[in-house]
């Protein structure tokens, strides 16, 4: 008998679908519920109750989402508004949101240093690792807001010396808190030599690197809280 020829099966890639691809990426960049960001968004949650946040040069981390109902996202590059549109991505954030709301995002595609959205609009802001947003978007802050940023970039710093915000508190990483006692706020933006930080050594801070500037600070952590107060 004739042995019947086994025709070669040419194995297809299966393309993933943009939805996969979205969340996939995100869940392996950010975590998901293990985002180390977590506790300090639920902290700031419980203290400021605030709905309405802006997050510019937010990129795809939307974990903010996951404790503030009304988010407005700002990223100069475009290609990450697909992300933002993601039916599989929206779905993520409504199964595992932390309120009763419906989640609502809005993603702006444009650099954060142009005109935007309204002014004095919003209850919160966060800047994380986006460089200098205090200096350029505190007018969407409404009097009476917060500004939860990092000192990553030294915009911590820079918010410290402008006269519109007050110091609220520290975010302490070692017990997941935010911290107002005036012991755990002492200390911080202060040099080592017991002087308050300047705004040339801030412009340093931006220039060079940690290692080989003229000056050290007293204590550091990555977030701390400001109220706007004018």
């Amino acid at each position: 008998m004739e042995r019947k020829k086994l025709k070669k099966v040419k194995r297809l890639n299966v393309k993933k679908t943009p939805s996969q691809t979205q969340i996939k990426h995100f869940l392996k960049i950010y975590k998901g519920l293990n985002d180390w960001h977590i506790p300090i968004f639920r902290a700031v949650q419980e203290f400021t109750k605030a709905k309405h946040v802006l997050y510019p040069g937010s990129h795809k981390h939307l974990t903010p989402s996951l404790f503030f109902p009304d988010v407005t996202y700002i990223d100069f590059d475009s290609k990450i508004k697909q992300f933002f549109n993601d039916e599989q991505v929206l779905c993520w954030l409504e199964n595992n949101k932390f309120y009763k709301e419906e989640v609502k995002i809005k993603f702006i595609d444009q650099d954060f240093n142009q005109i935007f959205e309204k002014m004095s609009s919003f209850d919160l802001m966060i800047s994380a690792c986006a460089g200098f947003v205090s200096k350029e978007c505190q007018k969407y802050l409404k009097i009476g807001g917060y500004f939860l940023v990092s000192d990553a970039h030294s915009d911590a710093r820079a918010t410290f010396l402008m006269p519109d915000f007050s110091f609220e508190a520290v975010y302490d990483s070692s017990r997941n808190i935010l911290d107002f006692s005036d012991k755990a706020k002492n200390g911080h933006f202060i040099t080592t030599q017991g002087d308050v930080i300047s705004s040339i050594q801030v412009e340093e801070s931006i220039r060079i690197p940690k290692s080989k500037r003229k000056f050290k600070m007293l204590k550091e952590e990555m977030f701390y809280l400001f109220k706007k107060i004018k």
